[in-house]
């Protein structure tokens, strides 16, 4: 199967600032309009986090990462459950709240996507990390760890197989001398 992580969640990253947008902007402006449009961003959002946090989770069980990236990979994924977490909250305030008192609580959903967008911009950064740092889910940085591993493999073999440094000095230093018979 192949990875859709990394196309699927650009949606939910994007969508999320906008949201946060409209939402500055309707408050800033009064204007209804871009409040309910961050609205309905958001419940987009929402489902876009739902399939991203599912393919990223697909991922990590099917796509390669080295050791290196492996602490990066559980923040991440820590990440991804915070902000699903968090705008699924947002969606149901925002469904629950609508236009009804929206004069009293307009700037919670604000505050509620500006903080989903830090959490799932660093979270964002993190996944850039891992693929441009590390080379997780790179083909070919799979293949070169596995030719890395090999040839460390092969190297410790010598290593068992080749006399010490201590033999070696020994063997140097008998060389050296001459022997009279």
């Amino acid at each position: 199967m192949p990875n859709l992580h990394p196309v699927i969640v650009h949606f939910p990253i994007a969508l999320i600032i906008v949201a946060a947008a409209c939402d500055l902007i309707g408050i800033l402006s009064s204007r209804r309009s871009f409040i309910q449009a961050a609205n309905i961003i958001s419940v987009f959002a929402g489902i876009g986090a739902i399939f991203a946090v599912l393919t990223g989770w697909l991922a990590e069980e099917s796509v390669w990462h080295p050791e290196a990236a492996h602490e990066i990979l559980e923040t991440h994924e820590l990440l991804g459950f915070v902000f699903l977490g968090v705008i699924l909250v947002m969606v149901i305030f925002r469904l629950a709240v609508r236009e009804r008192i929206y004069d009293r609580f307009r700037w919670i959903g604000f505050f509620m996507a500006l903080i989903g967008s830090a959490i799932v911009g660093y979270g964002g950064y993190l996944g850039g990390e891992m693929v441009f740092a590390h080379g997780a889910g790179v083909r070919e940085a799979e293949v070169m760890t596995a030719k890395a591993d090999s040839l460390q493999g092969e190297l410790e073999k010598l290593k068992g197989e080749a006399p010490s440094e201590q033999e070696q000095g020994m063997e140097q230093e008998h060389g050296e001398h001459e022997h009279q018979h």
